[in-house]
């Protein structure tokens, strides 16, 4: 497990697992579960303390992102870079994507079904782009459809941005986030550009963002506001199957003080 730096919870899957197939082929299965489920035990317990005094990665707001946007048009960047970058800070924001969904890995090459493609665009006549993801976390056969709506009067429009950047750059067959030279702009390179544009605003705090914190940002500001937004609308905008939807919308005061005003109901009742 420490070598291989596994969870201990996916430890106890494999070994199910294991079992299974020995059972299936009629194969003794010997091991030694207790002593395995101690050992494990053990990993989940130094887990716990890994985890004391780890920062927590910090989530994207509407405010930092229209600081993110004022301090792009600051710099000496050429219109290219400028537009590229504000333009997937936009999209993985409304769109609550994972960074991966969008960027190649690799700055010299990409892997057509892991990138946005232009391909994988459709700008509709409403003013929407739908977003094909071709293969999401999930392994859906299919992939996901991600529909992004203009915010209108708003300079942060992911829309507006997309268009902006089709107009300086598609190419069929080509990442969407590619800059005129063919390097690809990838995670690491983003994550090294949040933290340069914030660090003169913030501090510190600016290594506390990256790419990943796109991910919860309107899920979270949605959970802020529980007597407007409600969990199915959370989940369903981030795409979540699950209850893991919770890790990243960190409940908020104000659906705590909606939630105690539930507790305080039923006590009354």
């Amino acid at each position: 497990m420490t070598n291989g730096n596994l969870k201990s919870n996916t430890v106890r899957s494999y070994i199910s697992s294991l079992k299974i197939i020995h059972e299936l082929g009629n194969i003794e299965f010997n091991v030694n579960m207790p002593l395995i489920n101690a050992m494990l035990r053990g990993a989940e317990n130094l887990d716990l303390y890994n985890r004391v005094g780890k920062k927590s990665r910090k989530v994207m707001t509407m405010p930092l992102l229209r600081i993110i946007g004022h301090q792009i048009a600051k710099t000496e960047w050429n219109s290219d870079s400028k537009i590229i970058v504000w333009c997937v800070c936009t999209v993985a924001f409304f769109g609550a994507f994972r960074i991966g969904e969008l960027l190649a890995e690799n700055e010299n090459s990409f892997c057509p079904p892991d990138t946005l493609l232009w391909d994988d665009l459709k700008f509709r006549k409403d003013n929407s782009v739908l977003i094909h993801v071709k293969i999401d976390k999930c392994r859906n056969t299919n992939g996901t459809y991600i529909d992004l709506f203009e915010f209108e009067g708003q300079n942060c429009c992911p829309v507006k941005a997309l268009k902006a950047l089709k107009e300086k750059r598609f190419c069929t067959g080509k990442p969407v986030f590619q800059f005129y030279n063919g390097k690809n702009l990838t995670k690491n390179m983003l994550n090294k550009v949040l933290h340069e544009l914030l660090e003169p605003i913030i501090g510190v705090s600016a290594y506390d963002i990256s790419g990943h914190s796109f991910r919860a940002g309107l899920p979270a500001a949605m959970a802020s506001n529980p007597d407007l937004i409600n969990d199915c609308e959370i989940k369903t905008w981030g795409r979540w199957s699950s209850e893991s939807y919770r890790l990243y919308t960190r409940l908020k005061i104000g659906q705590k003080r909606s939630l105690f005003k539930k507790i305080v109901n039923v006590l009354e009742n």
